[in-house]
């Protein structure tokens, strides 16, 4: 219980901390380099479902009613990790070095794998029938951090100085979106199907900023058809969003 409440603390501080410094500083991404797999701005405002939804997880982690096990115990130590990480995020952010935001995202990926692997294995221990949609906000956190972390090793490939012609950019951008939908179809097999609904997000808003090229574009389309039918098949057998 101990653990449980330090993450509900570390969960009231990380919109405070990351939205907070908004109203005392001007955006940190405002001078970034653009790259061909980053999508409309719009798409970023899924982080306050996140941090929103991490919030009232972590409150119903509080709840006596929990089954103490290994593995809550496991999920609250991951899910303390990945609030620190986002809050280590904000001052990073700052720096512009972009490799530093890479080790960031990657410790946010690590974290949120551990998380959602420990609550598939303790949501079989669990009575309450509520709990799964309570998990959800984890599931929408790490299909952002997914997709993140395409955006981050591209941004930090750009600082390094690899700027390869438009051709090969879109090449990398296309084969990326098959990665996500690859991803995306084997997270339906792993009761995760929150994780591809995420990815079509933010397929949507890459077609809004990227879809003057064709094949980014149709590929786009194509992995959102993909996901959808994966989600909806996975749905019509039964199976929640959650776990």
């Amino acid at each position: 219980m101990g653990l449980r409440k330090i993450q509900f603390i570390i969960f009231i501080l990380v919109p405070i901390i990351n939205f907070g410094t908004n109203f005392f500083f001007p955006s940190a991404f405002s001078d970034d380099a653009k790259v061909l797999i980053q999508p409309a701005g719009y798409a970023f405002a899924i982080w306050g479902p996140i941090f929103l939804g991490m919030l009232i997880y972590s409150w119903f982690q509080l709840r006596p009613s929990r089954v103490e096990s290994p593995q809550l115990k496991t999920a609250t130590i991951s899910g303390i990790a990945a609030g620190l990480a986002s809050i280590a995020f904000v001052p990073i952010s700052y720096t512009d070095i972009q490799w530093l935001s890479l080790i960031n995202i990657i410790w946010h990926l690590i974290a949120l794998i551990i998380l959602f692997v420990a609550l598939r294995k303790q949501i079989q221990l669990e009575t309450d029938t509520k709990t799964s949609w309570f998990y959800i906000p984890s599931q929408i956190y790490l299909g952002w951090i997914c997709a993140a972390t395409a955006i981050s090793v591209s941004l930090a490939l750009t600082e390094i100085g690899f700027s390869p012609n438009i051709h090969t950019q879109v090449i990398f951008t296309v084969a990326i979106i098959g990665v996500l939908a690859a991803l995306g179809v084997f997270m339906t097999k792993q009761k995760g199907l929150i994780i591809p609904i995420v990815f079509i997000w933010a397929l949507i808003a890459l077609i809004v900023e990227n879809g003057q090229y064709a094949l980014i574009k149709y590929a786009s389309v194509v992995a959102i058809i993909l996901l959808t039918l994966a989600v909806g098949y996975k749905l019509f057998k039964g199976q929640r969003l959650s776990y």
